[in-house]
């Protein structure tokens, strides 16, 4: 078993690849967004989402994650890096990605983009909706491809003949994560 780690900043020729045009019009086919209903105030949802720190007991993939130094935290603005982990074929892969708040308006709405190992470009969009009911609220979770974005993903599509099943299956391998990781957070709240 071989542990494989990317950090990005850490481009071989230190460049970052032009996108292939046609895996650009495949890509956004990725997205997916999941709903849950929590038995819980907004504001007791939203500071459990936005503590970035907590992730890791949640998500199946990202492993941590902490607001980096030098940048506000808890605002527009605001970036944290995120430390993801995935066993695959005898092998561990974990990557460190730079995350950008784009959005942060509390307790309804907080988004980020996910940067590429380039030069963190933004490749991947998350965001988190809060909707208030009468029981306690709704919680949204998305996510997108960016058409040009250079995630992992995209790579490997790239290198395969059957490009457009690596999509469907990684969009199948992000829908199981984030209702496990919206369970999760059920749980903890118990909501």
């Amino acid at each position: 078993m071989a542990l494989h780690v990317s950090n990005w900043g850490e481009a071989e020729n230190g460049r970052r690849p032009a996108p292939d045009p046609r895996i650009s019009a495949l890509v956004p086919a990725m997205g997916v967004a999941v709903q849950m209903s929590m038995a819980c105030e907004p504001e007791v949802l939203w500071d459990l989402i936005t503590t970035v720190e907590r992730i890791g007991e949640f998500s199946p993939e990202c492993a941590e994650a902490w607001w980096v130094e030098g940048f506000p935290a808890h605002t527009e603005g605001g970036r944290f890096e995120g430390r993801n982990r995935v066993d695959a074929e005898g092998d561990t892969f974990e990557w460190i990605r730079p995350c950008d708040v784009v959005a942060y308006d509390p307790p309804h709405r907080f988004a980020y983009t996910v940067g590429d190992r380039f030069d963190g470009t933004p490749a991947t969009r998350w965001t988190f909706e809060i909707t208030p009911t009468e029981s306690g609220c709704v919680v949204e979770q998305r996510f997108e491809h960016l058409p040009d974005g250079l995630s992992g993903a995209r790579h490997q599509a790239e290198q395969v003949a059957d490009a457009e099943a690596l999509i469907a299956a990684r969009r199948a391998m992000l829908r199981d994560g984030m209702e496990q990781t919206l369970e999760r957070i059920r749980r903890v709240l118990g909501a």
